[in-house]
């Protein structure tokens, strides 16, 4: 048997180190939920991670302290394996308390960098900017010939309409947005405004049956996103009409001149394929059938790519054409970035206070205490 004092008491050390991990998630849920971040509140004050999907990490210690201890038990093992007398000519006596130090600071130092990683805020402060000034109206065309699944056999023109909706906003930063929904007539399903949040819920919720009377006038459309616009002449503005391009009613070209006079900024996408496909009797359901004309021929609806060029061309705005079932918008929003903001400048903001200075802070420094304990400071490796 070896003698005891050259052995770690494994058992001593993982007590110690189970304590120390309840005592200081006890003290770190105490000092967290007196800063707010267990409350439902949405004060800014509320102390929170910008990145909280980081503290998964923190998982990792799992895995070291297993390495840690199998280290341990390898150790003592080895003297088990060897007589005393051997072992004593060349080993030193095992210090569970320095064993247990080393684990501690090294521990610490790996859970601040983590909570580091988290991006901890707390409170605001407050900077000066500028504020650049741009209202957006979508037109979505909600019309029969919206069901029509030419791209995708999966996805009708609308499906993928608003897949390209929700991507747009994704990629908005600041500018106010609308929807306009038309068919035959056209209205107001989301006013101007900033809740990017509140404008992909009623996106998703968008149908064709939302309007019983078909066809698509766009005219009406145009009309109708004009009145959502501010009535501030400093706001830029701009229009985007998401389309087919199947026009049954109205020309739209005195709304397109008033458009021009107005500087309002115009940018259609036409949705479909020039081959076109039928169009379904029920969109969830197309194995009912297509809709039929008075002679009894299936319809079918085509991309009216011309039609919509033309419109964009009077309107004196841009064209985008596309037939895939994930639109590129790279183009739209270059037009949509390039479009004339007006600045609003000297405006002060409250940002959220990052204090991930002082977690970092915390880390490093259990990690150069670390350092000089273990003596790797110096470049000597502790018998321990």
């Amino acid at each position: 048997m070896s003698d005891s004092r050259m052995t770690y008491r494994i058992g001593s050390i993982a007590l110690s180190i189970i304590a120390w991990e309840f005592i200081f998630w006890v003290l770190f849920y105490f000092i967290t939920n007196a800063l707010g971040f267990f409350s439902d509140s949405g004060a800014s004050e509320k102390f929170m991670f910008k990145s909280p999907e980081n503290l998964k990490y923190l998982f990792i210690l799992i895995p070291i302290a297993g390495l840690f201890f199998y280290n341990l038990w390898k150790y003592n093992q080895m003297l088990e394996s060897k007589s005393s007398r051997i072992a004593q000519s060349f080993l030193t006596s095992a210090s569970s308390f320095n064993a247990f130090v080393k684990f501690f600071l090294f521990r610490n130092a790996f859970v601040f960098l983590i909570l580091t990683l988290a991006q901890p805020v707390f409170g605001t402060r407050k900077i000066s900017g500028t504020s650049e000034s741009l209202e957006l109206v979508v037109c979505l065309d909600i019309s029969n010939s919206m069901n029509v699944r030419d791209i995708s056999d999966e996805h009708s023109r609308l499906d993928i309409s608003k897949r390209a909706l929700v991507q747009l906003v994704n990629n908005l930063h600041g500018e106010r947005l609308g929807i306009c929904l038309f068919a035959n007539s056209a209205f107001v399903q989301l006013p101007v405004t900033r809740d990017y949040g509140a404008a992909k819920l009623f996106i998703n919720e968008i149908e064709t049956n939302m309007i019983s009377s078909q066809g698509t006038n766009i005219d009406d459309a145009l009309k109708t996103a004009l009145s959502m616009f501010s009535e501030d002449a400093k706001t830029a503005k701009g229009i985007i009409v998401v389309t087919d391009g199947e026009n049954h009613e109205n020309d739209p070209t005195e709304v397109l001149n008033k458009i021009k006079e107005e500087k309002v900024q115009l940018s259609i996408l036409g949705i479909g394929t020039v081959n076109g496909g039928l169009i379904p009797k029920d969109p969830h359901r197309p194995e009912l059938g297509y809709k039929k004309s008075a002679t009894g021929r299936s319809v079918v609806s085509k991309l009216n790519d011309r039609f919509i060029k033309n419109l964009a061309a009077k309107g004196g705005g841009y064209a985008n054409i596309t037939s895939s079932e994930f639109p590129d918008l790279s183009a739209l929003l270059t037009q949509i970035n390039h479009m004339k903001r007006t600045k609003i400048d000297n405006l002060d903001f409250d940002i959220q206070k990052e204090q991930y200075q002082i977690t970092l802070f915390i880390s490093v420094l259990f990690w150069l205490i670390y350092l000089i304990w273990t003596k790797n400071l110096f470049g000597r490796k502790s018998l321990e």
